[in-house]
């Protein structure tokens, strides 16, 4: 797996959480669209720190999960 491919399996793990990064990617998308370079600028950091933190909470509360099934958590 790749890293990317590795955060997004670990961070969406069910349907609200893919619903909520589809909601976030085309509320980026549409300020794109729109011309609104401030907005998308301003969605898209959200939606990388958002995505971040419940990536780095999701590794912090599963450690020992992982671990079973040969993931190794490394602190940054």
């Amino acid at each position: 797996m790749t890293r990317l491919s590795r955060a997004r399996w670990l961070e969406v793990r069910d349907e609200a959480a893919l619903g909520r990064a589809w909601a976030q990617h085309r509320a980026i998308l549409a300020a794109v669209r729109t011309g609104d370079a401030d907005e998308a600028a301003r969605r898209l950091s959200a939606h990388i720190v958002g995505s971040r933190d419940r990536l780095v909470m999701s590794l912090h509360n599963d450690r020992r999960g992982l671990r079973a099934r040969g993931f190794a958590v490394v602190a940054a």
